[in-house]
């Protein structure tokens, strides 16, 4: 076999990313829609964090962190099912968007985090899923070899 050339089949480190960006995903998905149902906890929250809102501008805010939501978080979802269907290609580019855009969706979290409660018990487990993609697709050798380039 010539070592110059990647192997047909990503290897199981690479699948095991995908997987994790799959669940990401999912994730990326279910947040907007749990904001849109809860959206009267969310009400709760705003009035709280600013007492000095009144009731329409309170109504405003949570309509816009709903929107605002679903906007960001599909747009990482969409990220999320081009990295799952990219990443087995094994082209180095790949490896360094799921890179990136994993390391700022932690930060992001974090943003979360400091803004609401609501999903205090998600953030930590998605971080962890992200970080762990991006062990997955830089650190043990069959995805070394994998994305290695020609």
């Amino acid at each position: 076999m010539d070592t110059t050339t990647r192997p047909k089949s990503a290897p199981k480190t690479v699948q095991a990313a995908r997987a994790l960006l799959v669940l990401v995903g999912l994730g990326h998905l279910v947040i907007p829609a749990v904001m849109g149902a809860r959206e009267d906890a969310l009400r709760d929250q705003i009035a709280a964090q600013h007492p000095d809102f009144g009731a329409a501008e309170i109504a405003r805010s949570a309509d816009a962190a709903v929107l605002s939501g679903a906007v960001f978080h599909g747009l990482l979802l969409l990220l999320c099912v081009l990295l799952v269907v990219r990443l087995a290609t094994g082209r180095p580019w790949t490896r360094r968007l799921t890179t990136v855009s994993q390391l700022l969706s932690v930060v992001f979290g974090f943003f979360s985090w400091s803004s609401s409660p609501m999903f205090h018990a998600v953030i930590p487990v998605a971080a962890v899923a992200q970080l762990a993609v991006v062990v997955l697709v830089w650190t043990p050798r069959p995805s070394k070899d994998f994305f290695a380039k020609r």
